[in-house]
C-alpha cells in the first residue's frame, strides 16, 4: 500500500539536517568562536596595558614627590663628603657625580625632623641624583658630614630616563651651570627626558641666599 500524501510530508520533515547543512553550521559556529575568542584576547591585552601605564604612572608620581620634597627644601649648608673639607658649592652638578652615567646633582636639604633625636641621624641630610642604566636613582646619607668611605643609600626611583638635566635661576637670568659659592641660587630648573613621557619639566624655589665665610663651620 502506497503511503498517502499527508505520510510523505511527516517522513520528509523527520528526515532532520543534511551532511551540507551540519557542515555549514558547524562552520558558523567556528567562525563565531574564533571571533569571541580574538575580542577576548583584546580585551585582556588592553587590561594588561591599562594596567602597565597605571603602575607606570604611579611610579612617576612617586619620583616627583621624592624630587619635590628634596628639592623645595634646599639648605643653606656646607657638606663634607669622604671626610674632605667643606665644599663651597651647596649645590654640586656634575658630569659622573655619585658615579652617574649622566650629570649628578648633590645638595643638603632640611625639613626631616627628628623630636629630642630620637633617631641616628640628623635634622639635615645630604641627597643627591643620578642615572644608572636608565634608571632615575636617589641618594641619601643620615648626616650631612661623612667620613671616608661612607656610601650613601641608594633609592631606584623611575627607569625609561634618557636625560637629565638642571638649570639655575640667579635672580635675572637661567644658567646651565651654578658656580657661586656658598650661594643658592632663586630657583632650579630640572628637566627628565623618558622613553614614553618625552621631556618633563619642575621648577622649584629654594628661597636663595648665602652663607657668611666666618659662619659656614656652625652645625
Amino acid at each position: 500500500m502506497l503511503p498517502n500524501k499527508s505520510t510523505a510530508l511527516r517522513l520528509k520533515t523527520r528526515a532532520g539536517f543534511t551532511l551540507i547543512e551540519v557542515l555549514i553550521a558547524m562552520a558558523i559556529f567556528a567562525f563565531m568562536a574564533i571571533g569571541a575568542q580574538q575580542v577576548l584576547n583584546q580585551i585582556y591585552r588592553s587590561n594588561d596595558i591599562s594596567q602597565q601605564r597605571s603602575e607606570r604612572m604611579k611610579t612617576l608620581q612617586r619620583a616627583l614627590v621624592f624630587m619635590d620634597n628634596d628639592f623645595r627644601q634646599m639648605a643653606l649648608r656646607q657638606m663634607r663628603t669622604n671626610g674632605e673639607e667643606p665644599s663651597k658649592k651647596l649645590i654640586e652638578w656634575q658630569n659622573n657625580l655619585l658615579d652617574s652615567d649622566m650629570k649628578g646633582v648633590m645638595f643638603a636639604r632640611a625639613g626631616w625632623h627628628n623630636p629630642a633625636q630620637q633617631f641616628p641621624r640628623g635634622e639635615v641630610t645630604k641627597v643627591g641624583y643620578r642615572v644608572k642604566d636608565s634608571q632615575l636613582e636617589r641618594v641619601w646619607w643620615h648626616y650631612v658630614d661623612t667620613p671616608v668611605g661612607q656610601q650613601g643609600l641608594v633609592m631606584p626611583l623611575i627607569d625609561g630616563v634618557e636625560a637629565f638635566e638642571m638649570r639655575f635661576f640667579d635672580g635675572k637670568q637661567w644658567r646651565d651651570s651654578w658656580s657661586q659659592p656658598m650661594t643658592l641660587p632663586q630657583a632650579v630648573q630640572v628637566s627628565l627626558t623618558f622613553s614614553d613621557y618625552g621631556k618633563i619639566d619642575r621648577i622649584y624655589l629654594t628661597g636663595g641666599g648665602s652663607i657668611a665665610l666666618e659662619s659656614s663651620n656652625e652645625e
